[in-house]
């Protein structure tokens, strides 16, 4: 194996670490509200409940509420015992209300975050957003280790720290995919299925603390190996952007591997000189296509960034996108509230629960490859230059329709109140968010410039967090109005889940339609060649008579 793919293969493996640490903590949102919330933080909500009241409810048990002393001043004819389940009540909805908020805030922040990041990326090398990610995640990973139930309102800014870190070295990462040219799907998948496993880290913290180990001690772990991981890839990753298509001095480092093993077989006389040089020329033959593809989106499609945003493709994408990410964090917010109503308030099953449901978003980077895969299938295939134009477009087809019906079988099986069904809907949900945010990064180098990529993708990412935030009035009334009945809200999500289908049909009427004129485009080309042919034969007939 050559330096410079061994370069390559280290700075997969430690951005690929990276992600699996620090690029989706907000995917383990659940594990953290239970420590959170068994802390005691934002007990203040509510105006009137002491913290003694709020002690009474976190330490559990029944007689410990029927036993207490404690009086509301004027309770009217309703009994104490009423009154207190009544006031905890509100204070638990309260409660969820307010963390509610810290995690829709955190998530519209880390969307806004996208924007700035992804231009950067596009401009800079990969070693400033690095940066910038080290000292937003240790600046929020501090913050949370500081914080303590009376100052609960530093959970605002310290989960929006983390969560944009996360989004800037997901974001910054998705350049090392450049390094692999056959493969670069399969490896921007792997990191969206990476950081959606990141929300392990998160479960370790509540295992952790349910095993003796404070919130603060995890925090400033934490905080030691994301400055650790910093210092190692600030010294690995290239100085320099990692361009797409490939350049030159790209390609000879793509393909240092290949040229060595053309070599050995040259000096033993075997047949591998033949066999590297035909995967030397599909190589070759691929990025012309690539560089065929770029020159073809530029000129034809999207001269510019504008054109590129204002286009229904980038229109129906946006709203696929926003839609299921907006199913898809919307669970992740009101789990812990969801389950609890489940489960009718069982403190330990909720614990088994939330631990369940964290361990199986591990699956995501297990499962991520696949939405890859499904668009790298026929990337090995020869195809001829012009039909290459659109063969990507035509590939994600099937991995959006497959999306889609995940998210809609989704939203029914959580609609429905069988606690042993919930494990299919945890395993459902991986599913969803794994070719959601796989695909949502590997399709807009398939349908726009690649020069464009990360500020589309920061983009998309912001107006798709601005979306998200639908999730909160949503919650509110589920809360207020439908006293806690998540029943309507899931099958309005169904009916929205369902609508994103409309843009795997769009992707494949706008295929459809621009094969045509590439036909025609060509017959003409070809008819235009045969005159000019036939022409040339008469001149020449006659020219032999004279």
């Amino acid at each position: 194996m050559t330096s410079s793919k061994q370069r390559n293969l280290a700075a997969f493996a430690f951005g690929l670490g990276e992600c699996l640490l620090f690029g989706g903590l907000k995917y383990g949102w659940a594990s953290l509200v239970f420590v959170l919330k068994d802390l005691g933080y934002f007990h203040g909500c509510s105006n009137n409940l002491s913290k003694d009241t709020y002690d009474t409810s976190v330490s559990g048990t029944s007689s410990d509420i029927n036993n207490s002393t404690w009086t509301y001043g004027h309770a009217g004819n309703a009994t104490q015992q009423d009154l207190c389940d009544k006031e905890l009540r509100g204070l638990c909805r309260t409660q969820d209300s307010c963390l509610h908020l810290v995690f829709t805030i955190a998530t519209v922040t880390c969307g806004m975050m996208a924007i700035p990041t992804g231009a950067l990326v596009d401009r800079c090398s990969i070693r400033i957003p690095r940066l910038i990610f080290s000292v937003v995640i240790c600046s929020g990973l501090l913050m949370l280790a500081l914080s303590t139930p009376d100052t609960s309102q530093l959970l605002y800014p310290s989960i929006a720290g983390i969560t944009m870190g996360g989004i800037v070295i997901g974001i910054a990462n998705m350049q090392i995919g450049n390094l692999f040219i056959s493969k670069r799907s399969t490896v921007v998948t792997v990191y969206n299925g990476a950081i959606d496993s990141s929300a392990i880290i998160l479960l370790t913290v509540k295992v952790a603390y349910e095993h003796g180990i404070s919130l603060q001690i995890s925090c400033f772990t934490l905080f030691a190996v994301a400055f650790v991981l910093f210092v190692i890839n600030t010294l690995l990753l290239p100085r320099d952007r990692i361009v797409w298509p490939p350049t030159p001095k790209t390609k000879a480092r793509c393909d240092d591997e290949h040229k060595g093993k053309a070599n050995n077989g040259i000096s033993s006389g075997s047949k591998l000189y033949t066999e590297v040089k035909g995967n030397e020329r599909s190589k070759r033959t691929r990025r012309q296509s690539i560089q065929l593809c770029e020159a073809h989106k530029e000129m034809m499609e999207y001269p510019n960034m504008t054109s590129a945003f204002v286009s229904p493709m980038f229109a129906f994408f946006l709203l696929w996108v926003s839609v299921l990410q907006l199913r898809d964090l919307y669970f992740l917010g009101t789990f812990h509230s969801w389950i609890t109503e489940l489960v009718g308030d069982d403190h330990s099953t909720v614990s088994h629960f939330t631990s369940i449901m964290t361990m199986v978003q591990c699956a995501g980077v297990v499962i991520s490859p696949l939405p890859g895969l499904l668009l790298d299938r026929n990337k090995r295939k020869a195809i001829d230059a012009e039909k290459a134009l659109y063969q990507d477009l035509k590939d994600s087809i099937l991995v959006y329709v497959i999306t889609t019906a995940v998210s809609v079988l989704f939203s029914v099986s959580v609609i429905l109140p069988v606690i042993q069904l919930q494990y299919v809907s945890f395993v459902l949900q991986v599913v969803l968010r794994a070719f959601l945010y796989g695909i949502a990064s590997a399709f807009l180098p398939m349908a726009f410039p690649t020069r464009y990529y990360a500020t589309m993708l920061g983009v998309l990412f912001a107006a798709a967090g601005l979306f998200s935030l639908l999730q909160y009035p949503i919650f509110l009334l589920v809360q207020g109005p439908l006293q806690g009945n998540h029943y309507y809200v899931n099958v309005a999500f169904i009916a929205m889940c369902l609508s994103t289908m409309l843009f795997p049909i769009y992707i494949h009427i706008y295929v459809k339609k621009k094969e045509k004129l590439l036909e025609l485009n060509k017959s003409s080309k070809e008819w235009i060649k045969f005159e000019s042919d036939l022409l040339t034969d008469e001149d020449k007939t006659r020219s032999d008579k004279v």
